[in-house]
Order: C-alpha cells, then structure tokens, then sequence
C-alpha cells in the first residue's frame, strides 16, 4: 500500500497504476530506487516549463477567441444600425448597402484570422485575394451599375496572389519555373488589361515583346549568379551588362512602336554610365591577370 504523493488517499500500487481521485501517478518501489534528486529536479523543471507553455497557448487563444467575438460583435451591430437608419429614412435598403458590404469585408479579412481555424498564411492569402476580388466588382457595380475600375483591380490582385503562390507553395521547387509561371501570368495579365483598353495593337507590338525580352535577361541574370554566387565582382558585371541589354531593347521597341524606326534616345544615357562602370568591374575581377600580362609584355 502507498499513498499518493499529491492527494495523499492510500493506494494498492500492484491494482492501480494512476490515483483514482487525482490520476497521479504510482511509482513502485524499484522505480523511485532509480530515481536520482537530480533527475528528481529535471523532471520538476520540465514539467513547469510544459505547463507554463500549455498555460501561455491556452491564454493567447483566449485572448484571439475573445477578439474575433467582439469583432464579430461590433459588425453585426454596425450592420443592423445602418439597416434601421436606412429604412427609417427612406423605407428600403439604399445607401447602407455600400457600408455594409464594406464591414463585411473587414470583419473577413480582419476577424477571420483572429478565430482557431488551424490554417496556414497562404490559406489566408488565398482568401482574402477571392474576397477582394468579389467586393470590388460588387462595388463598382452599386456606384456605377457596371464594371469598370474594377475589372483592372481584381486582374491585379489575381496577378499578385500568383505571385505569393510561386513563394508560398513548395511543391514548385524548380526556380526556372516558377519565373516562367509568374512571366507567363504577366503577359496574360498585360494582354487583358489592352483587351480592357481596347489597344490589342500595343500588346503585340510592345507590351509582349519586352515582356519576353526581361524573362530573357530575367533567366540568364539568374543561371549566372546561381553559378557564380561565390563571385560578387562577376555578379555586378552580369547584372550591369543585362541592364544595359534590357534599357537597350526596351528603347529599341519604343521607337518602333511610336515611330516606327530604329534609334537610341533615352538609353544612351544609360549605356554611357554602365559601360564604364561594367569595364571597371572586369579590370577589377582580372586585374592579377592584367597585371601579369602587362609586366609580361612590357617587362615593367
């Protein structure tokens, strides 16, 4: 018989394992024999570490639980307060529409995260984007009666929600094409706002051939520094020669496109400063190579 360490009621340790009134646990005898005061203390020390971790999660709960109630709270009576001054006024549901869809929309995007839904952030991400992308042409249809600005909004929170899905979502791993997914929704992105603007001929003629042109550099800027990540002089020299290769192109295609002639305006300016700049930086990378050349060829 032994009594329990915490509780004290008296106890056939051979019939129960756990104290039936406070479900602490029995040690036998060769169990505490084994036990060290040090491991004694270990074990004391651990558990009040766990309990207070338990004790700080179930209050961090609390307190986001009672958030998103007050929350949840606070909408529900904006919303009815805005109906019964509404319809008081006019006897229907006029000018309070646009207010309440727009509490609505807060509490979503900002109440939801506050509730236990056990979710990761690209879920949140993910939700919020349709969200947004269902209140703007709701609202542009109450203030216009048709959709207008927001058919170029919800196309842009579409283009940035594909953007965070290339960071979020891991089962991509290839780098080379998660850059082609997000070049590829540009270019759809950029073809439907012409198509909104009613100018197919900017998108064909300019808008798609310096989108290829910067996946180009964009690929090659990044095969470069992935091979010589371990020199930053080489690096430099890839992204200023690339730069001056895309300012060169996108000057190219302005031209054409506006007055249908190849010239440099704008990105001679540019070429001026890099090209300098960028023969520096090789001199700089090769200059034990350069040096010994020189003392070689001109016995200095």
């Amino acid at each position: 018989m032994k009594y329990c360490m915490k509780c004290g009621v008296l106890i056939e340790e051979e019939k129960n394992r756990f104290c039936p009134l406070c479900n602490t646990i029995i040690l036998k005898d060769e169990e505490i024999a084994g036990l060290s005061l040090e491991h004694l203390k270990t074990n004391v020390i651990i558990t009040k570490k766990e309990k207070k971790k338990d004790i700080e999660i179930k209050e961090k709960k609390n307190k986001l639980g009672l958030t998103a109630f007050i929350l949840l709270m606070l909408s529900f009576i904006s919303i009815f307060t805005l109906l019964i001054i509404d319809l008081s006024i006019g006897f229907n549901i006029d000018w309070s529409i646009i207010p309440i869809i727009s509490i609505t929309l807060f509490f979503l995007i900002i109440g939801l995260p506050f509730m236990e839904l056990n979710k990761k952030l690209f879920w949140y991400i993910t939700f919020d984007a349709l969200i947004l992308s269902i209140y703007f042409p709701i609202l542009n249809i109450i203030i216009n009666h048709k959709i207008s600005w927001s058919y170029y909004v919800t196309l842009s929170i579409i283009l940035i929600w594909i953007y965070l899905s290339s960071v979020f979502i891991n089962k991509i791993k290839n780098t080379i094409l998660k850059i082609t997914l997000n070049f590829i929704a540009t270019g759809i992105f950029i073809l439907l706002v012409t198509l909104g603007l009613n100018n197919t001929s900017a998108f064909s003629k300019l808008v798609l051939p310096i989108n290829g042109l910067v996946f180009i550099i964009t690929i090659i800027s990044y095969l470069f520094i992935r091979t010589y990540i371990y020199n930053w002089r080489l690096i430099v020299i890839t992204l200023s020669v690339n730069t001056g290769i895309l300012c060169f192109g996108i000057d190219l295609l302005i031209q054409r496109y506006l007055r249908n002639e190849l010239k440099l305006t704008w990105s001679f300016i540019v070429l001026l400063v890099l090209i300098p700049f960028t023969l520096f930086m090789i001199y700089l990378d090769n200059r034990y190579k350069i040096h010994k050349y020189l003392v070689k060829k001109f016995h200095i």
